[in-house]
């Protein structure tokens, strides 16, 4: 069975946009920019079964996924796959 890690800088980043989201009046309630962030930490737990793509620059991980929130926020998440582990490293 596969497992997905996610490194504690990558989950620090999105427990901190939760708050970013909402501070910045993004979100008129905490609750829906919680929603938000937990759609992408969804998304990220579903990266087994998405469409591998290759990074050009290996430092921020072998693959990308393609997450497409909306029609206007799209995020690129890199990863690394190595023996059935998959390490989630960072977010765009």
């Amino acid at each position: 069975m596969e497992v997905v890690k996610i490194t504690s800088f990558l989950q620090s980043k999105l427990e901190d946009l939760t708050t970013i989201l909402f501070e910045k009046e993004y979100f008129g309630f905490l609750q829906s920019s919680e929603e938000y962030v937990n759609k992408i930490f969804h998304f990220i737990n579903t990266i087994p079964i998405q469409l591998k793509h290759y990074c050009i620059n290996v430092k921020y991980g072998k693959y990308y996924a393609i997450f497409k929130m909306n029609n206007n926020t799209t995020y690129y998440i890199t990863y690394d796959f190595e023996n059935a582990f998959y390490l989630i490293k960072k977010y765009f």
